[in-house]
């Protein structure tokens, strides 16, 4: 990829630790894009394996930002976006590989909706190529996040623009202004639901995007940290849905909407039991309380945007669930969810 033609300069974003198997798939796929004024910059974890002389080997034109540590997915996102010279940015998982038009279709989605401060890509199983990963992120009551379309059959539902809450943070598009201003990926995550988190403070800013079904990426899923129940991906997704209850949902929802909250943290707790994460599980419980303090500090912030009035979010949040209760009724037998199941029959 090379820095020419019309069009926005787009900066994709691609963190990556210890990843070489996958990020070698994801550069290749980037070589090939039709929309060419882009910029590919990798932030590199401090890995151990050989992701800094695959990316040299395979795209010798990207720009390599080596860390000392281990930053997670939001601060390694945060380093490239410094040092991004784009417009807009491109956040890539190192497991994902894109469609050769990706960025045409982005750009495209960007000219119809000038408005946008971010725009939800299209992204498939990279194993059944037919099947949806994410077609956009809806927001539940539950303070849960709820892919769009997931475990579906591609159909033409998935293909037309809409808005929709928040993308799926393993591809999407950022518009650079917007994100500086709400403060970037929150670091705190680490990795899992710092992209729900950044939703929800976009959305708590007034900032809205949309849904743009032909740009299109498959994602391997998990690939890189040990999949949905390893004993990393256990420990942060405990701890960081409990903060993101704690950061960004107003006072007079959590009154409101306690009995989905319980519902959705006892329903993941069953699913670690199941799966014999309990200490993972009880790592994760632990390791909210350094971080309340925190925490508390940047809800402070967060009242700041809602502006006096935590309405306007609340009913956003309201209108993301409706949404995803239309996307699940539309196939409810397609779903594997247990939880999803009895959520949609009793709220």
């Amino acid at each position: 990829m090379q820095e020419r033609g019309s069009g926005p300069l787009i900066s994709v974003v691609i963190p990556n630790y210890n990843g070489a198997a996958y990020l070698v798939n994801c550069l290749r796929s980037l070589q090939q894009q039709t929309y060419t004024n882009a910029e590919i910059l990798v932030v590199d974890n401090a890995s151990q394996d050989s992701s800094v002389e695959a990316i040299k080997k395979v795209a010798p034109e990207a720009t390599i930002l080596v860390q000392s540590s281990n930053l997670g997915f939001a601060g390694g996102i945060n380093a490239g976006i410094a040092a991004a010279r784009g417009e807009w940015i491109a956040v890539l998982n190192n497991d994902t590989e894109v469609a050769e038009d990706w960025l045409e279709q982005c750009v495209s989605a960007l000219s119809r909706h000038p408005e946008a401060a971010f725009i939800a890509c299209r992204i498939m199983d990279c194993s059944d190529r037919n099947r949806v990963y994410s077609a956009g992120d809806c927001f539940l009551r539950a303070g849960i996040g709820y892919r769009r379309g997931q475990e579906r059959r591609y159909d033409a539902r998935y293909r037309r623009d809409i808005e929709i809450f928040a993308p799926c943070g393993c591809a999407a598009i950022y518009r650079k202004s917007v994100i500086q201003a709400t403060g970037g990926f929150d670091e705190h995550f680490f990795a899992y639901l710092e992209d729900v988190e950044l939703g929800l403070r976009l959305s708590a800013a007034g900032q809205r995007g949309c849904y743009a079904g032909e740009a299109v990426v498959y994602h391997h899923g998990g690939a890189t940290s040990g999949g949905e129940f390893s004993s990393l991906a256990v420990r942060l997704r405990t701890r960081n849905s409990l903060l993101l209850i704690l950061k960004s949902l107003p006072g007079g929802a959590l009154w409101r909407w306690w009995p989905m909250i319980m519902a959705a943290q006892l329903s993941w707790l069953l699913r670690v039991l199941a799966h014999g994460k309990l200490i993972s599980y009880l790592r994760g419980l632990v390791s909210v309380i350094p971080l309340v303090a925190a925490m508390l500090r940047a809800r402070s912030r967060m009242r700041g945007l809602w502006g006096g009035s935590s309405r306007h979010l609340q009913e956003i949040i309201l209108q993301s669930e409706s949404m995803a209760r239309d996307d699940f009724h539309a196939a409810p037998g397609e779903w594997t969810s247990v939880f999803l199941k009895w959520y949609f029959r009793l709220f």
